[in-house]
């Protein structure tokens, strides 16, 4: 695990490193959440949605961006026990505090979860929230100008449930990646290391990995192909997933998605969303 945590810090040392040495200060460092971007000024609304690789790019100081999915669906049948999760509203709210650096809050507004064993004989529901996600975005370089982009990302995820047991703080850090290929291709990764609660209430460290590649179709359309796995280090337990989706946009500020998320390994989620995002 040490070993793991003064890897991650050395290739981020030097990703900040290159930032700093490699790009000019951006001309638009004036502008905060009191002291708004122009319009005229604002760079093209980037998503860290539909794919699981988050976006490298911040939301221009003094400006609002919701994401979410309007409807997800999560579907799991293992070990002899059939889950559904709906989820209605994720929403994933921004405000961009200053030129490189952005404030997300993420809350499902509902959730409504069935448990029930494939024989039948038992069923559980569960409805309602018990948490909500901070997170604190930094783009290192590559906001405004270059082919390439990075972020560092930590994020808090405070757990709110009516049972003490339930409740609990959990956090981590995403350093996502971006580069332009081409025109119309273009290539994201993300690293990703989480401390979770497990059920002995200590925490157990998850990492996350993934690869995304996207395709402009055409002037207002694209679509993704993605694959990524986690890894925990107290259970052990491995998952791979293969993503893809589409993303439409009806204008500059706003846009729909849908895909899939579908597990390869054993007792791994498949899921299925259609989500949004615009900025004001």
């Amino acid at each position: 695990m040490k070993k793991v945590l003064f890897a991650f810090l050395i290739l981020f040392s030097f990703q900040l490193t290159y930032a700093q040495r490699s790009l000019p200060d951006s001309n638009k460092r004036a502008y905060n959440i009191f002291n708004p971007t122009p319009r005229d000024k604002m760079r093209g609304m980037q998503t860290d949605r539909p794919d699981v690789t988050e976006s490298p790019f911040s939301v221009d100081a003094g400006h609002f961006q919701m994401e979410g999915d309007a409807y997800r669906l999560t579907l799991n049948n293992s070990y002899g026990i059939r889950t559904r999760e709906y989820y209605y509203n994720v929403a994933n709210m921004k405000v961009g505090l200053i030129n490189s650096i952005d404030l997300q809050l993420v809350v499902p507004f509902y959730l409504y979860e069935t448990i029930k064993f494939i024989d039948g004989q038992n069923e559980t529901r569960h409805t309602g929230l018990n948490g909500f996600t901070m997170r604190l975005k930094k783009n290192v370089w590559g906001n405004d100008k270059g082919r390439t982009a990075l972020a560092i990302m930590p994020f808090v995820n405070i757990q709110t449930g009516k049972d003490v047991e339930d409740r609990r703080l959990e956090g981590g850090v995403v350093v996502p990646f971006s580069a332009e290929l081409t025109e119309t291709w273009s290539f994201g990764t993300q690293a990703q290391i989480a401390f979770l609660r497990n059920d002995k209430r200590k925490y157990a460290t998850e990492i996350l990995n993934s690869l995304t590649f996207g395709k402009a179709l055409s002037g207002s359309s694209s679509a993704f192909i993605e694959s990524h796995y986690t890894y925990n280090f107290d259970l052990k337990n491995f998952e791979c997933f293969l993503n893809g989706g589409f993303v439409y946009s009806f204008s500059e500020n706003f846009k729909l998605d849908l895909g899939l998320n579908y597990g390869l390994t054993k007792g791994s989620d498949r899921t299925y969303f259609i989500g949004y995002s615009f900025r004001l």
